[in-house]
C-alpha cells in the first residue's frame, strides 16, 4: 500500500466514486455482483467456497489482490443489519479498481455470513425505511443463532461450545488467513455511529471521527450495547474479553445465551478487529453533550424499569400462546431471546447506575438510554407477530392464538406510535452510510500499515505460517 498519510488524504477521492444507492441489496443481488466482479477481473479476483449455512447455502470467499497482508471483511454478521452488504459490494469493487489499495493487503470478503437470516429480512430492504415497516418485517436471531456471537468460550465461568456451521466456516477462514485486519460490518438503530476495536490503534479514533463528520453522521456519545466498556476515544469502544461479557450473565443469575465473537476469536492471531455500527435513523441528540437536567443514575434506572415492564407485558402474551404454537420457525426462539435481552439490558443499566451517582447525564446519554427500550420492545413485538402470522398461514387459528395476535398487534401499534413521537427517526441516505463504513476500513488499514511496517523478518514469518 502507498504511504498511509497519502491514503488518508486520498480517502475523500475514493469515496467520491460511490454512486447513489436507493435501497439495500438482496442476498442474491449481492452474490451476483460479487461473482460478476470475479468474472470481470480474474487477474486480481478469486472466489472459493469456505462453508455452508444451516440451510445448505454455499458460503464463498472473494479474495482481491496479492498483497503480503490479509484483510478480512465480514458482511451481514447480524442479518437485520444490511448496510454491510452494500459496503462489501462497493469496497470489493474499489480495491479491485485501485492497485495502490492492493499493494499492502490482500482483501478477503465473506459477503454475507448469515444468508438464511438475511433472507428473512428482505421484506423491508426496499423500504420505506420507517420504524413501523422495518419492525413489522424484521428478523433478529437469538444469540445462540448468531454466527457473530457463537464462537467457543471454554472458561468454566461462562462455558459455550454450541458453534454454528457459519461460525465454524468463519473460524476456519480466520485460522487460515491470520488476518492483520478484520472488519465486521454492523448497523445501529437510532442516532449516531459508534465503533468497537479489539485493541487501541494510535490515531485511529480521530480518523474515525473525521470520517463520520465528513459524511454528516453524528457520533453516538451515549453508549447503547457498550455500556461500561472502556473507550479509546469518543464513540470508540474496546471489546472486553468474552469471559467477562458472558460471566456478567452468570452474575445476574442467567446462563450464557451465546459465546464469544469473531473479535475474540481472531485475537489469537494478533488480529486488529474493527466494528462499525452505522445508524439507520438520525437523531440530533446522539452527539449532544450538553447537560440533560437529570441525574444519569436516574436516567439509567428509569430505562431499566421500562425495559422490565415491557418484557413482562410482552412475556405475558408470549407465555399465554406458547403451548399453542405448532409451526417451527426461528421467530419463536428469537422472541424468547429478545425478552431475555431486555432484562439483561435492565440489569446492566442498574449496575451502571450504581457507578455514576451524583453525575448529571448529557443529552446524548439520556437519548441513548431512552432509545434502548424502544428498540427492544419493537423487536420483540415484531418477532412475535411474525411467529403468529406463520401460525395463521399454516391454519392454526385457535382462539388462544387469535387472542394473542390481537394483543400483540395492539402493543405493536401503541409502541410504534410512541417511538415515532419520541424519536426523530429520519433515515440516513444509504450512500453516506456505505461511505462511512468504507472510509473507516481505509483509515484503519492505513494506520495499521504505519504502525506495523512490513519488514523482511515479518515477511519470512508470514511465509512460514503459509500466509
Amino acid at each position: 500500500m502507498e504511504d498511509p498519510m497519502e491514503v488518508r488524504m486520498g480517502i475523500t477521492e475514493y469515496l467520491a466514486e460511490l454512486p447513489e444507492i436507493e435501497r439495500f441489496c438482496t442476498v442474491d443481488e449481492l452474490h451476483d455482483s460479487v461473482e460478476r466482479l470475479a468474472r470481470e477481473r480474474p487477474d486480481v479476483c478469486r472466489i472459493r467456497r469456505v462453508g455452508s449455512s444451516r440451510l445448505g447455502e454455499p458460503l464463498r470467499l472473494l479474495s482481491v489482490g496479492h498483497g503480503p497482508r490479509n484483510a478480512l471483511i465480514v458482511g451481514g454478521p447480524h442479518p437485520n443489519e444490511p448496510i454491510g452488504l452494500l459496503t462489501v459490494r462497493h469496497l470489493a469493487r474499489l480495491v479491485a479498481d485501485h492497485e495502490e489499495l492492493r499493494s499492502g493487503f490482500t482483501w478477503h470478503f465473506l459477503p454475507c455470513v448469515d444468508p438464511d437470516g438475511a433472507r428473512l429480512n428482505e421484506g423491508w430492504f426496499a423500504g420505506p425505511y420507517t420504524i413501523r415497516h422495518y419492525h413489522s418485517r424484521l428478523y433478529r436471531p437469538a444469540f445462540a443463532d448468531q454466527p457473530e456471537w457463537t464462537f467457543p468460550v471454554l472458561d468454566e465461568r461462562a462455558y459455550f461450545d454450541r458453534t454454528l456451521p457459519e461460525t465454524q466456516a468463519l473460524a476456519r477462514v480466520i485460522d487460515e488467513l491470520r488476518p492483520d485486519f478484520q472488519y465486521s460490518l454492523h448497523n445501529a438503530d437510532f442516532g449516531g455511529v459508534f465503533y468497537v476495536l479489539s485493541d487501541p490503534v494510535p490515531g485511529l479514533a480521530e480518523d474515525l471521527a473525521e470520517i463520520a463528520a465528513s459524511q454528516g453522521v453524528p457520533l453516538s456519545l451515549g453508549p447503547v450495547d457498550t455500556l461500561g466498556w472502556p473507550e479509546a476515544g469518543p464513540a470508540v469502544y474496546l471489546m472486553p474479553p468474552a469471559e467477562e461479557i458472558l460471566a456478567a450473565h452468570a452474575r445476574n443469575g442467567g446462563e450464557p445465551r451465546g459465546g464469544g465473537s469473531s473479535t475474540h476469536y481472531a485475537k489469537r492471531h494478533g488480529t486488529t478487529t474493527l466494528i462499525t455500527d452505522a445508524p439507520l435513523w438520525y437523531d440530533p441528540r446522539a452527539d449532544d453533550t450538553s447537560p440533560a437536567g437529570q441525574a444519569y443514575a436516574a436516567v439509567l434506572r428509569a430505562a431499566a424499569g421500562r425495559l422490565r415492564e415491557d418484557a413482562d407485558v410482552l412475556g405475558e402474551v408470549y407465555d399465554s400462546v406458547l403451548p399453542h404454537l405448532v409451526v417451527p420457525t426461528p421467530f419463536r426462539a428469537a422472541v424468547a431471546d429478545s425478552l431475555a435481552t431486555g432484562r439483561a439490558f435492565a440489569d446492566a443499566d442498574d449496575a451502571m447506575a450504581a457507578t455514576v451517582e451524583g453525575r448529571e447525564a448529557t443529552v446524548a446519554e439520556q437519548f441513548s438510554a431512552g432509545s434502548v427500550p424502544h428498540m427492544l420492545r419493537l423487536r420483540g413485538a415484531g418477532l412475535l407477530r411474525r411467529q403468529l402470522a406463520a401460525e395463521t398461514a399454516a391454519g392454526n387459528v385457535s382462539p388462544p392464538l387469535r387472542a394473542a395476535a390481537r394483543r400483540a398487534d395492539a402493543l405493536f401499534d401503541d409502541w410504534c406510535a410512541q417511538a415515532e413521537q419520541e424519536l426523530r427517526a429520519e433515515p440516513f441516505g444509504l450512500r453516506r452510510l456505505v461511505a462511512l463504513q468504507l472510509g473507516a476500513a481505509l483509515s484503519t488499514v492505513a494506520r495499521l500499515t504505519s504502525e506495523r511496517p512490513i519488514t523482511s523478518e515479518r515477511l519470512t514469518s508470514d511465509k512460514e505460517r503459509g500466509r
